[in-house]
């Protein structure tokens, strides 16, 4: 594994738990949206890259014939098992691996999918590719990630203060960014979907990702001054540990040609 890989690996191993009770990865419309999207009938072998706790997993799950899901963490993949042996999901295999060298043969899968991850990738691109070559002909692709608005200084704030929050965070990409990669990869793109939004807590949002407080100081001054338009885009409301806000979250639905 690179330096990034191996820095989220840790960050992820030692914070696994609180991924389980996250909001964020637990519930929203970009669950539901993704799983639309995917049409999915009932006789597709899925594939979930970087699924965490499972919450992506399971909702794609219910309507497929069988899922892999696959994160970099053993912890996580412990939580995940935990949770589907609580949910009754017996149609659902782990595995551990990385996203940019998925361990499975050209053309294994009728859809793949990943969501709220790969701002922790160090490469899209390679991300994709593994992505194309694992999908076959024909299948689908859906990918959703808290994505940055596309003015350069709100964009620039956004990935400073996730940067603080968690050092293992690479970047937040615009909605044209992801339209630009999914093209680049040779995907046709059948829908860009940016309706959905990741609401969170600034108290959870630090203590599920173990901040140190040092860090924490400097995020709290990021949030009582940030850039003009930041409050009304990222939708600030409240203020100390119960200030919440938003993160756009751009989906990316393509077929493999």
């Amino acid at each position: 594994m690179d330096r990034t890989t191996r820095e989220a690996a840790a960050q992820f191993g030692r914070h696994a738990a609180h991924y389980t009770t996250s909001r964020a990865h637990s519930a929203g419309d970009s669950l539901a949206v993704m799983a639309v999207l995917a049409h999915l009938t009932g006789t597709e072998r899925v594939l979930d890259v970087a699924t965490g706790t499972g919450f992506n997993a399971f909702a794609f799950a219910a309507a497929a014939r069988g899922l892999v899901a696959l994160d970099l963490t053993a912890p996580m993949l412990a939580e995940a098992r935990r949770l589907a042996r609580e949910r009754a999901v017996g149609n659902v295999t782990f595995v551990q691996g990385v996203a940019d060298a998925l361990p499975f043969a050209d053309h294994a899968f009728d859809v793949t999918t990943c969501r709220i991850a790969p701002h922790h990738f160090p490469s899209i691109p390679a991300f994709l590719a593994e992505v194309v070559r694992v999908t076959r002909p024909g299948g689908r692709v859906i990918v959703g990630d808290t994505s940055s608005p596309e003015e350069p200084p709100l964009a620039a704030w956004h990935n400073r203060v996730e940067a603080l929050r968690d050092p293992s965070h690479v970047r937040n990409y615009t909605a044209s960014e992801w339209r630009a990669f999914a093209e680049a990869a040779g995907l046709t793109l059948t829908a860009l979907d940016t309706s959905c939004q990741s609401r969170l807590t600034f108290g959870d949002w630090v203590r599920r990702s173990g901040t140190e407080p040092e860090r924490v100081s400097l995020l709290r001054q990021a949030f009582a001054a940030p850039p003009p338009g930041a409050a009304a885009a990222f939708r600030f409301q409240g203020e100390g540990d119960a200030l919440e806000f938003a993160w756009p979250i751009t989906i990316v639905a393509a077929i493999r040609p």
